[in-house]
């Protein structure tokens, strides 16, 4: 019985500290614009050609 309460303790407190991470990440980045398209650069050859 004292090893289920110890997982139950263990597996609480690392709930409570991710979602604490998460909701402090989640407020962090408000302010910032998020990038979501790819960069406009037009395609380079890598090689020469012939």
């Amino acid at each position: 019985m004292w090893v289920s309460v110890l997982f139950l303790v263990v597996f609480t407190g690392l709930l409570s500290v991710t979602s604490l991470w998460l909701w402090r990440q989640q407020a962090a980045g408000e302010g910032r614009s998020v990038h979501h398209a790819a960069p406009r650069r037009t395609a380079t050859r890598r090689h020469a050609n012939a």
